[in-house]
């Protein structure tokens, strides 16, 4: 997480029940648990009922605590005490319409009933206030549909608004391929000074400033060549005031590691993948078996279709009981993915072999499957299992054979 250690959460249950001590409050507690996975530091739990001077009075409190963040969950629906968004808009000094379209996106996926969540995200100060609903599963799949932009926003609440190198990392991450320009010398006196950064795409500008239209002109025109040559490389720009010497470094997407199941094993393999260097992707359709570990530096999807396959990308099937494993495998291999894997014994996916036989396959192309999937470590726990077959994903984006250094 970006900025000064771990940002403050506190979690808020607006619910009458709840507030009574009549209902368990399994929304607060599951959002408390998502937030920590993902490295936020949740302060408290509060609830409050039903009751709109009451919500108000707390966020403003909390806001003027300084608090980070602060997650609502219930009061969101057409109820007629569902108050929460009216009580979050009475206390915000700005929307942020962006965040509440997401998470409604994320829950239609599942139910149309999300459409019927009128939660809404703003700020006060430099707090941030999120409303989610009052259902577990409604709660942990809004805020899980956010959590990547929540640093950023925070970060820019902070006040931390300088964009570089991070800024990069930001788009590597999401599949798009920037370049980072940095001047790096000033010659004379031009409307620039070393170490003001400007961020790049393939079609144009995305963030920052050279200093001047003409500095900026000419790195836009030179981003396609630098990204198409894969490589750093330095250019020098003049201006009638003087020039300046700009360093110009491609951030190209990381390859994807899709993970299909959410299982033991793919806890470990999600959250290895980012340290290895891959862009990890969650596939679960049954999001109750979705935990805050899964959800953790990962993005989720209900279905591979929802997923841009590269030719550098690495699938894994996790659990080969799971529903669709033929199918989901099968579209694996119509497309460029570099390495298909899947869990289990010659016995237990044998049957979708034969499926996929049953499709059209021949063997050369079921040849592209790894299964058993993994190098031999002797692995037996659900974390040996997981390095096991990162070893292999990383193995094979290296074209080495694996094995002992020293034996070779």
């Amino acid at each position: 997480m970006n900025g000064t250690g771990r940002r403050g959460v506190v979690v808020v249950t607006v619910s009458d029940g709840v507030s009574r001590g009549v209902r368990e409050d399994a929304s607060g507690r599951a959002v408390a648990e998502l937030l920590e996975g993902a490295g936020f530091d949740v302060k408290r739990r509060d609830v409050v009922p039903d009751e709109r001077a009451q919500i108000e009075g707390l966020l403003r409190t909390l806001a003027d605590e300084a608090v980070a963040l602060v997650v609502t969950t219930g009061g969101t629906g057409l109820g007629p005490r569902d108050v929460t968004p009216e009580a979050t808009r009475a206390v915000i000094d700005r929307e942020a319409p962006g965040l509440a379209e997401e998470m409604r996106a994320a829950g239609r996926g599942s139910t149309p009933l999300a459409a019927l969540s009128r939660g809404i995200a703003g700020t006060r100060g430099s707090t941030l206030i999120v409303n989610v609903p009052g259902s577990e599963r409604g709660a942990t799949e809004s805020l899980s549909a956010i959590l990547p932009a929540l640093p950023h926003a925070l970060d820019l609440l902070a006040g931390q608004t300088v964009h570089g190198p991070e800024d990069g990392n930001a788009h590597e991450h999401h599949g798009e391929e920037v370049v980072v320009a940095t001047a790096i010398k000033v010659e004379g006196n031009p409307p620039c000074r070393v170490g003001q950064k400007m961020l790049l795409g393939r079609d144009g500008p995305l963030g920052g400033t050279l200093g001047c239209a003409e500095f900026d002109d000419s790195a836009v025109a030179d981003a396609p060549a630098i990204l198409d040559a894969g490589s750093p490389q330095t250019r020098t720009y003049t201006h009638d005031l003087g020039s300046i010497e700009v360093f110009l470094e491609p951030v190209l997407p990381r390859p994807q590691l899709i993970v299909f199941s959410a299982t033991p094993v793919a806890v470990h393999l999600l959250h290895w993948a980012g340290e290895a260097g891959f862009d990890p992707v969650l596939v679960e359709p049954r999001n109750e078996r979705v935990t805050a570990q899964h959800r953790t530096g990962a993005r989720i999807v209900a279905s591979v279709e929802q997923v841009k396959i590269a030719e550098d990308s690495a699938a894994i099937h996790t659990d080969h009981d799971a529903p669709g494993v033929a199918e989901s495998v099968a579209l694996l291999l119509r497309s460029p993915a570099r390495f298909i894997g899947v869990m289990g014994s010659a016995r237990h996916v044998g049957p979708h072999i034969e499926k996929l036989r049953g499709m059209g396959f021949g063997d050369e192309v079921l040849g592209r499957i790894r299964t058993p999937v993994g190098i031999d470590i002797g692995a037996r726990s659900a974390e040996e299992i997981a390095l096991s077959i990162l070893a292999g994903v990383v193995a094979d984006r290296h074209d080495a054979a694996g094995g002992w250094l020293d034996r070779r």
